[in-house]
């Protein structure tokens, strides 16, 4: 029969010890194993990234090199940090991806952060943004807000259709407020008032007033 078995190199060799990281200096993590301190590289699969205390396993290869496989043991409460270098993608082609946390999720970026989905859905007790820009562009918009509190340096809204439903509004505008349209519409259930130092009311073509008592002056 045909002996289908290879040969194993020498350098393909590997020993792997269970110690104790000392401390890190860069991507080199020294590692106390077998009565001796090793200089080791985190392997690739190792994703959790050991700190000093931790107890780790380690493999070391015939060619001289060692490698950090896995943390074993950690102490009890001390966080703990996911780190790969270079780029990252999280597929989960036929799945659904869920993140639960007891005390809340933070995101921070040096780059652009982007969301690309059918749909999105936020809800939440309350909201603060603070933004330099915002540009808000879509088809139609609706907002149903409990409470809201958004600080920007400027706002752009393109819409077809906007949609606000609130239970009290509150505007102040402390220079210019401009409405430009092709027609205006308000109406008010009981009562509506417009004072200002001076008012003007200017038609092209018919001012009307209407009412059962009409008081100038």
């Amino acid at each position: 029969m045909r002996n289908l078995a290879t040969k194993q190199r020498p350098s393909d060799l590997a020993t792997q010890l269970a110690g104790e990281v000392l401390r890190v200096e860069g991507a080199v993590f020294f590692v106390r194993a077998d009565g001796a301190v090793h200089e080791a590289r985190r392997a690739a699969s190792c994703l959790l990234e050991p700190v000093p205390g931790d107890r780790v396993l380690l493999a070391s290869i015939a060619d001289g090199s060692s490698y950090v496989l896995a943390v074993l043991e950690r102490a009890e409460g001390a966080p703990a940090t996911l780190s790969v270098e270079g780029d990252c993608a999280l597929r989960l082609p036929n799945g659904r991806l869920s993140v639960t946390t007891a005390k809340g999720v933070g995101v921070v970026s040096a780059g652009d952060v982007s969301m690309v989905a059918p749909a999105v859905e936020v809800k939440a007790a309350e909201g603060t943004f603070g933004l330099g820009r915002l540009t808000v562009v879509g088809k139609e918009l609706f907002a149903e807000i409990a409470s809201a509190k958004t600080t920007v340096g400027a706002l752009d809204v393109v819409a077809e259709r906007v949609m606000q439903q609130v239970k009290r509004a509150y505007r102040f505008v402390e220079e210019i407020d401009q409405l430009r349209a092709k027609r205006v519409d308000y109406t008010a259930e009981k009562s509506m008032r417009l004072h200002g130092e001076n008012t003007l009311m200017t038609a092209d073509g018919l001012v009307k007033l209407d009412g059962e008592h009409i008081h100038m002056g």
